[in-house]
């Protein structure tokens, strides 16, 4: 890639969003400098590459984009041979409806209980995600029968979209709801392999920072309690 096409990803391996990029960029097969962001103590130039001060962001023929999802398109764009994004634009259309859909419904959830880590909010939690869940294995039935992914064994940015906060969902539930199992997850076969699937994956296992440093950061910043205390 000459220099005028480098890549460079604005990034923080602690954050979902983020990661959303890096797996893009792994499976895109694309070369990329990585520049790490302290999200407690962002440096002062970070705000010409971008205003809002949120990671990712993506340098690109001297143009700074930002917003994950935003980037994940464009790395489909940028290596089309991959196709992360199907051809048929009634599955591009569930693609994109899957992803709305766990943004809208399913990370709330976690984040509510991180906000509120009291016994009402884990109630909510486990009655909200239950719910939600449900609803997922019926879409990824619709989809497809089998898994791993999504669109059944051809893998696309709704994986890439979902995977990081699946994966930090379980972590979170690992640790706080210790002995939790979702009923759902338990006896669909479809759904359980796409939260495996996704999370098996070489490019997510890559840019996942561990379950330990995750928990670190709600202990730290989010001042959830250290759960080998609870």
């Amino acid at each position: 890639m000459s220099a005028a096409n480098k890549l460079v990803l604005y990034t923080a391996r602690i954050c979902p969003y983020a990661q959303r990029a890096a797996i893009a960029l792994h499976e895109a097969g694309l070369s990329y400098e990585s520049v790490e962001i302290d999200l407690l103590n962002k440096p002062e130039w970070y705000h010409k590459v971008n205003p809002d001060l949120k990671v990712p962001a993506l340098e690109i023929q001297g143009k700074n984009i930002a917003e994950s999802l935003v980037l994940v398109e464009l790395i489909n764009d940028l290596a089309p041979e991959k196709k992360l994004l199907p051809a048929n634009p009634v599955q591009r259309a569930q693609v994109r409806f899957v992803i709305e859909f766990y943004s809208s419904k399913v990370t709330p959830l976690q984040y509510g209980y991180i906000r509120n880590f009291t016994e009402e909010g884990k109630q909510n939690f486990i009655t909200g995600i239950a719910t939600a869940y449900e609803r997922l294995n019926e879409l990824l039935l619709e989809q497809s029968p089998s898994g791993p992914y999504f669109l059944g064994d051809e893998y696309s940015i709704a994986d890439i979209a979902i995977a990081p906060f699946a994966g930090r969902l379980e972590a979170f539930t690992k640790n706080y709801l210790k002995g939790h199992e979702w009923d759902i997850v338990k006896s669909s076969k479809r759904l359980s392999d796409f939260l495996k699937g996704i999370q098996e994956r070489a490019s997510y296992k890559e840019t996942y920072c561990g379950d330990q440093d995750y928990v670190d950061v709600l202990v730290s910043r989010f001042g959830v309690p250290d759960p080998s205390k609870l």
